[in-house]
């Protein structure tokens, strides 16, 4: 289980989550290794949540696609949709993690908050995409905790201060692992700008 929190500023994103693991039976595994990942060359940056596999996909051995200048939203949209999703969807069937039954869309186990050029995408177990008018994204177990802390804390005043942000974020997530005991710290907290 996890707590990941994040939020969508002017120009930036930040990105955070605990550093623990769970499993159905409920034991727990401080990680050693981060929730929040870079790319090699530092172009996009994953929260990871729901099962290992795809975490480990994503850290271990995939270099994805290099990310198109920054145009305008509805180009990376579009380019997001129809480019890098399809293109992670192979890596994960390459790797024998997807999952598509007849009459069904195509899924996998795992959920992610990512940001390429400073613009957030939570990627659902589906595939799909959704934007938050807002700018305030949250998954995991502990995220309606931090959900919770980050709008009391006054996340939406932080549209042009990302190292406000970054705070608020680290708080709701320190919350939501005294709350929730499937999360734990430490917390890492990143910040992508445009």
């Amino acid at each position: 289980m996890t707590a990941l929190a994040a939020f969508q500023g002017n120009g930036f994103a930040v990105i955070g989550a605990d550093s623990r693991a769970t499993d159905e039976g409920g034991r727990t595994i401080n990680l050693s290794n981060k929730k929040i990942t870079w790319d090699d060359n530092k172009q996009y940056l994953f929260a990871i949540t729901g099962a290992s596999r795809g975490g480990n996909l994503i850290q271990q051995g995939w270099t994805p696609p290099d990310a198109p200048a920054f145009v305008d939203i509805e180009h990376l949209d579009r380019w997001v949709t129809q480019s890098f999703i399809p293109l992670l969807r192979d890596h994960f069937i390459d790797s024998g993690y997807d999952g598509k039954w007849e009459g069904e869309g195509a899924w996998q186990d795992s959920a992610f908050i990512f940001a390429v050029n400073g613009i957030i995408y939570p990627i659902y177990q589906d595939y799909s995409w959704d934007r938050d008018a807002r700018g305030i994204y949250y998954n995991g177990s502990g995220g309606d905790i931090a959900l919770g802390a980050m709008t009391a804390l006054g996340i939406d005043k932080c549209k042009d201060d990302p190292q406000k942000a970054k705070q608020i974020i680290k708080k709701a997530l320190e919350l939501s692992c005294e709350w929730n005991a499937y999360c734990t710290t430490p917390i890492i907290v990143e910040i992508q700008y445009s």
